[in-house]
């Protein structure tokens, strides 16, 4: 075996800074090699270059993809050679064409160099409502899936790429889609721990295979699962065995049994892809599979030993996500005693590629194309087999794709739809701008006139089939609804917007019908009519047993709304609109929070909490509370419990029904009546005498339990969602502090807190900001706590804050990889460093922790002292020494305040004093102050 990395393959344009690369795959012919990454960007390589050079020596790709608006997460070519299909985090699937006849690229100015290629969009397909994480064609080529975060499996007709099919049984995020190579079937993987086959016949769920991932408790990117070539087995990836990663083989019978799997991992594995060849060593034949996940290597089964062939380990420094195989015709070997007969393509997060090459002493001959073709007709494949000499001739050669239906050009090839780049951003810039906006854009004020709707030119598409668990083909005469991002507004004569009424999209957990509104549909998008639904069916709230930060997502409202006012001026009014009509008045800023809906834990038989305080909840049949220490005591419970915490103080637990109920925890006495909340909570926390509680509908309330009171009341988390960057962002938990103080952090690696004089949340920690300052943070390998208190976080970093720092930018370095670090010159370096170490005192003063307020001003005194910058040291000077009297009879000093979290600030102006003393250019004003701090102390 021979592995291949060339350093010159990578999505960015310094290879000092690597961007994740999330899929590869193969030309059919093995000419090239494509990849999708996090720069947005397709590119396709020359195989050749890859095998044939040395890797040092760099080589620009055939062609770089640019039209996405978001990270590309999959890329796939189809059978027949024709296309190129991607999909990425901005929601669209393209299809991309060569044009091998022109002289100049489209997508650029620049004439064409020696061996570059020109691929062009042809068709944009618009229909899923958020990240596109998997793609599949057919055997045939005539069909295409997709499937993303929206929950919903997509299938087109690659004769028109018009949509025909929404597969909509999976209840969370579907991360891999498989073909059958008879035909059959459609497999498809999803983190609500299934694996749902479907029938290509009618698209009704033919089966669900859930035993392999019941034990699973991993979080990968995708779930990539595999259909082997003769049609007998399913790989499936994320599959567990007790507590060992392994990848499930689905046998093909009449259960779909799963007694066989790949055990070897040491951690979740993300993709396997079977070889599209079986092969025959020592004269057995047997199917060829790859895995690879997030143990960094990669493994090579045969389905006809129990051990691998061989694994590659460490051969990434980081999570492999996406694998393709090839392989070579005997006619194009170029060695005839030990001819490579298979190359296998690997592809990480840490933005490399690695290419593994097979030869016939180790990996065996590949079959005639016959007899592989005889196995698959065993299952159901009727095509002639006996003449095919390729894979192409086995599954495509009667003209199955055959496009003289399709509206196209008189040369049998579609007529593009966009010529450019620049028409393809014109035609997303819609879509992004409501991506962007989507949480704020509806309350902007608008008119109560009606504005005329824009007609649409684009021809009726055909009906599409729309397919879950309960129901099979809809009826062409109910409504159609599809689910749509947010609308985009329109302007009536007189200046002012208008905002059709939609549903909030789903992005977690649950899934939700929406009225479609926008008479625009880009190619292929069709309407798709939701059986036995009614237009406005409240959206299911289904239970969650994921993590938090992987499924505490924005959801769908509990209605349509519409925003009207009757003047520039009037407050925004929201009426709401329920399942059965009922009408109801809210004011803005709870319809903000009303957007918002969070996962609600999954009732499990027990849910204890850690810590100085041991609490069990027992949801079986006798529901109990049971305190093992510091007391022993036990409450029985009307309902089951979903959330529970304790303190030494006050344990809190949270039951189905939305309540919360609070105990002493050294003697279980109940403190309070229940509390009601209206829905259940996802997240409690307790510190102290204090309690927060997070509900499904994203308000945060902190209590203090002895006094009974609030310290803060119902804070929406909605204008933390609100993300610029194309994704909204997900929980990964809430802190709360000894002196009720609460943050929340983020997947983006920023963390908030909510100042309750302001009234806002206050972001302390972002990955992106302060990137140039000597004081950057940089995460460490510390764990991440999960505690929920601030306490945790001292015992391992400089200070609690920068702890919470870490522990966001962490999470965000694991989800997205490390931020950038530019380059600054010194005077750069030192102004951002200033400016960080104010932030840094501030934002410690928000989350009340003395200590970090004392550090961190002597740290800012310091850097006073070095850069001896008067106006700064003039300004930090008089905002730490205050008025010359605080009588509080001076309305001057009411905007005064004497302390800093509670650490006094003149204080604090002793400690910078002594520290500005150091630098003699700043005697003077030193010298004045301490006067002058000297006589108010003494008043």
């Amino acid at each position: 075996m021979r592995i291949t990395k060339p350093e010159w393959l990578h999505h960015d344009a310094d290879k000092k800074k690597l961007t994740a690369i999330f899929s590869v795959d193969f030309h059919p012919d093995g000419q090239r090699l494509a990849t999708g990454g996090m720069d947005n960007k397709v590119r396709v390589w020359s195989t050749h270059a890859i095998t044939h050079n040395d890797s040092a020596q760099p080589h620009a790709p055939l062609a770089t993809l640019a039209a996405h608006g978001g990270a590309v997460m999959c890329v796939r070519f189809s059978p027949n050679a024709r296309y190129l299909a991607s999909g990425a985090d901005d929601t669209v699937v393209l299809i991309w064409e060569q044009d091998t006849h022109a002289d100049y690229s489209g997508l650029g100015d620049g004439r064409l160099s020696e061996g570059s290629e020109v691929w062009r969009p042809v068709r944009r397909l618009a229909g899923h409502a958020s990240d596109v994480c998997d793609l599949a064609w057919s055997p045939d080529a005539r069909f295409l899936a997709s499937c993303g975060l929206d929950n919903r499996v997509l299938i087109w007709d690659t004769r028109t790429f018009t949509q025909v099919a929404e597969l909509t049984a999976h209840t969370q995020f579907v991360k891999g889609v498989t073909f059958d190579p008879a035909g059959k079937y459609v497999a498809t993987q999803s983190d609500d721990k299934t694996l749902r086959i479907w029938r290509t016949s009618d698209w009704a769920l033919h089966a669900t295979v859930s035993a392999p991932f019941q034990d699973n408790i991993f979080s990968t990117y995708f779930r990539r699962p595999s259909w082997s070539p003769d049609g007998a087995c399913i790989a499936a990836a994320n599959a567990a065995n007790g507590r060992v990663p392994v990848a499930a083989i689905v046998q093909r019978a009449a259960a779909w049994p799963t007694d066989l799997s790949f055990v070897g991992h040491h951690a979740a594995i993300e993709a396997v892809q079977f070889s599209p060849r079986i092969v025959s060593i020592d004269g057995t034949q047997t199917s060829v599979c790859a895995a690879a996940g997030q143990d960094r290597s990669v493994s090579v089964w045969l389905t006809s030993q129990p051990v691998p062939l061989t694994a590659a380990t460490a051969l990434f420094a980081g999570s492999v996500f996406d694998l393709a195989w090839h392989i070579p015709e005997p006619s194009s070997y170029e060695s005839e005693d030990d001819p490579v007969v298979a190359r296998l393509a690997a592809c990480s997060f840490d933005g490399t590629v690695a290419l593994l090459e097979f030869s016939r002493s180790e990996l065996g001959s590949p079959i005639p194309i016959p007899d592989q073709g005889a196995m698959l007709a065993a299952h159901g494949w009727s095509r002639p087999y006996k003449s095919a000499r390729t894979l192409a001739d086995l599954h495509c050669s009667d003209g199955s794709n055959n496009d003289d239906d399709y509206d196209g050009n008189s040369d049998g090839r579609p007529r593009p739809i966009a010529e450019t780049v620049a028409q393809i951003h014109l035609e997303e810039s819609p879509i992004r701008e409501s991506r962007e906006s989507r949480i704020a854009r509806a309350l902007e004020p608008i008119s109560n006139e009606s504005a005329s709707e824009p007609v649409s030119t684009a021809a009726e598409p055909p009906a599409t089939i729309h397919m879950d668990e309960q129901s099979s083909v809809s009826s062409p005469a109910e409504p159609a609804l599809t689910e749509q991002a947010m609308p985009v507004p329109v302007r009536t004569k007189d200046g002012r917007k208008r905002v059709a009424p939609v549903f909030i999209r789903p992005l977690g957990g649950g899934r939700a019908s929406t009225a479609k509104h926008s008479p625009v549909q880009s190619a292929g998008q069709a309407p798709v009519p939701k059986a036995g639904q009614p237009p406005f069916a409240d959206p299911p709230r289904l239970p969650i047993d994921m993590p938090l930060w992987i499924e505490a997502r924005v959801q769908s409202s509990i209605g349509t709304f519409e925003a009207t006012t009757e003047n520039e001026d009037a407050d925004v009014v929201a009426r709401v609109v329920g399942p059965a009509g009922a009408q109801s008045l809210v004011h803005a800023l709870p319809l903000t929070a009303a957007r918002v809906r969070l996962s609600v834990p999954a009732v499990v038989a027990q849910l204890s909490s850690s810590g100085a305080v041991s609490i069990v909840a027992h949801n079986t049949d006798s529901l109990r509370l049971v305190c093992a220490s510091p007391g022993t005591w036990t409450v029985y419970l009307d309902q089951p419990c979903v959330a529970l915490d304790a303190s030494t103080n006050v344990t809190a637990v949270s039951l189905v029904d939305g309540t919360v109920h609070w105990f002493d925890s050294g003697s279980g006495a109940r403190l309070a009546p229940p509390l009601m909340l209206g829905t259940p909570a996802t997240v409690v926390r307790c510190t102290g005498r204090f309690c927060l509680v997070l509900d499904a509908s994203g308000l945060i309330s902190v209590y203090d339990v002895v006094a009974l009171e609030a310290r803060a009341d119902h804070i929406s988390i909605a204008p933390l969602l609100n993300s610029l960057d194309q994704s909204v962002p997900a929980l990964t938990g809430v802190l709360l502090s000894e002196s009720g103080d609460f943050v929340v952090q983020l997947t983006n690696g920023c963390a908030f807190a909510f100042n309750t004089l302001l009234r806002s949340w206050l972001r302390i920690a972002d990955p992106h900001a302060f990137r140039r300052s000597d004081f950057a943070t940089r995460p460490s390998n510390r764990p991440i706590t999960s505690t929920g208190t601030f306490a945790a976080y001292s015992r391992s970093s400089a200070s609690q804050l920068e702890g919470i720092q870490e522990s966001a930018h962490l999470q965000y370095t694991r989800m997205q990889g490390a931020p950038s670090e530019p380059t600054a010159s010194k005077a750069v370096r030192a102004c951002v460093t200033l400016d960080h170490l104010e932030h840094q005192l501030m934002a410690a003063a928000t989350i009340g922790n003395d200590d970090d307020v004392v550090r961190f001003t002597d740290l800012l005194a310091r850097r006073l002292a070095q850069t001896a910058d008067h106006t700064r040291v003039l300004f930090w000077l008089d905002a730490l020494l205050g008025p010359p009297l605080v009588t509080g009879e001076q309305p001057s000093i009411k905007s005064w305040t004497p302390c800093l979290a509670s650490v006094p600030k003149r204080r604090l102006l002793q400690r910078m004093l002594r520290i500005l003393a150091s630098n003699r250019h700043l005697q003077s004003q030193v010298s004045e102050y301490s006067t002058a701090l000297k006589e108010l102390l003494e008043i």
